[in-house]
């Protein structure tokens, strides 16, 4: 998601040991947005993306559903 961000020059992390829940992010922006600006846009971005999916895979199993309901009959 940072690499969507046309403001983001580099984005990339690092997993320092695979036993520690501690991930390592480092984000290169240009002077029109900071670091912690690109980070947040892009979790929102992902929030909204993410709650989107679930909208369209709800309707899709509603629609499925209820075709099988209805052939039960």
């Amino acid at each position: 998601q940072l690499h969507r961000d046309e403001n983001v020059l580099f984005a990339g992390y690092k997993l320092p040991h695979p036993l520690q829940y501690k991930i390592l992010l480092r984000i290169h922006t240009t002077s029109q947005s900071s670091p912690m600006q690109a980070y947040n846009q892009a979790i929102n971005d992902l929030d909204k993306e993410l709650d989107h999916l679930k909208n369209e895979f709800e309707v899709a199993l509603a629609r499925h559903t209820g075709k099988q309901q209805t052939h039960e009959y």
